[in-house]
C-alpha cells in the first residue's frame, strides 16, 4: 500500500497558495518532494486566473482592490475563478505514480474518481461532466467564467457544475488542483469581469447561477471546510488504496515558496 502525504494547509493569500503548489510541483520533478494531496482555502477571497490569460483585458483589478479581494495567475490554464465559499485541492506526484497513469485523461480520471468518493462520504451524488465545447457566450461579450463550462471528467451534480480542475506538468511531475464549491459566493466573480455594460454583468452572474451549485444547495445546510477536508482526504484513501499521512512542507519546499511567491505577486 502505497503512502503519500497529506497536509491540511488552512487559507493563504493567492500568491502563496499558488507558490505553495509550484513549489511541491517542481520539488517532485527534482525527486525532493513526495506524493501529496493538499487541501486548502483562501484568504482574502481571491480572483485566479489562467496562466495564458490576458488579466487587462477580462478582470477590473480596480474592483477587485475595492472589495478587498486578491488577484493571481494560476500556473495552470483555464479561465477565471473566484476563490470563496471553497475547498481546493492538489495533487502533486510523478507523471506514471499509480493510480495516476501516464497521461493527462488518466490522471483525470483516476482523481476525479476519489473526490467522487468523498462526495458520496458527504452524501452527495455526483458524476463527471459531458464535454460541452468551450466558446465565448455572445451575450455577455467576455470570455467564459471558468465554472459556466464543463470539460471531460470535471464535476457536475444535478447537471451542473461542483468541481472544476486544471493540470500542469513539468518534467516527470504533475499538478492538479480545482475547487469544490461549497457556497455560492464564487457567483461574485461577475462583479470583477470586464464588461461592456451592467446587462452584460448581470447576464455573466445568471449563467453562473444556473450553471453552477455546490454543497450547501445539495445538502440543504452549511458545510464547514473540515468536514469537506476530511471527506476528501477519506474519499482518496478509498478510492486508491492509500495510506495518507497528515505532514508539513519541508524547510526546502518552505524556502521555494517564499521565492515564488515573490514572483507571482509581481506578475499576477
Amino acid at each position: 500500500m502505497q503512502t503519500w502525504r497529506f497536509l491540511n494547509d488552512g487559507a493563504h493569500d493567492g500568491a502563496t497558495n499558488m507558490a505553495i503548489d509550484e513549489a511541491m510541483l517542481l520539488g517532485v520533478n527534482q525527486g525532493e518532494t513526495p506524493p501529496t494531496i493538499r487541501v486548502y482555502a483562501w484568504d482574502p477571497p481571491t480572483v485566479s486566473i489562467g496562466y495564458s490569460q490576458a488579466l487587462e483585458s477580462e478582470i477590473d483589478v480596480v474592483a477587485c482592490l475595492r472589495a478587498g479581494a486578491g488577484v493571481v495567475r494560476r500556473p495552470t490554464g483555464g479561465r477565471a475563478v473566484f476563490h470563496a465559499g471553497e475547498l481546493t485541492y492538489s495533487v502533486i506526484a510523478p507523471s506514471g505514480t499509480p493510480p495516476i497513469g501516464a497521461s493527462i485523461m488518466e490522471a483525470y480520471s483516476a482523481i476525479a474518481n476519489a473526490l467522487l468518493a468523498g462526495l458520496r462520504l458527504l452524501g452527495v451524488q455526483a458524476e463527471l461532466a459531458s464535454v460541452v465545447p468551450e466558446t465565448r457566450d455572445r451575450d455577455s461579450g467576455a470570455s467564459p467564467p471558468c465554472f459556466v463550462g464543463s470539460g471531460r471528467y470535471e464535476i457536475v451534480a444535478g447537471g451542473r457544475k461542483l468541481i472544476g480542475s486544471a493540470q500542469r506538468r513539468v518534467g516527470r511531475a504533475m499538478l492538479q488542483h480545482g475547487s469544490l464549491l461549497m457556497d455560492s459566493t464564487h457567483e461574485q466573480l461577475a462583479d470583477f469581469m470586464l464588461v461592456d455594460s451592467e446587462e452584460r454583468r448581470k447576464i455573466v452572474r445568471r449563467l453562473l447561477h444556473s450553471r453552477t451549485t455546490d454543497l450547501s444547495v445539495l445538502l440543504n445546510r452549511t458545510v464547514g471546510f473540515e468536514e469537506v477536508a476530511h471527506a476528501v482526504m477519506s474519499g482518496f484513501v478509498e478510492a486508491w488504496g492509500l495510506t495518507l499521512s497528515e505532514g508539513e512542507l519541508s524547510d526546502r519546499e518552505i524556502e521555494a515558496v517564499q521565492m515564488l511567491a515573490t514572483e507571482y505577486r509581481t506578475t499576477s
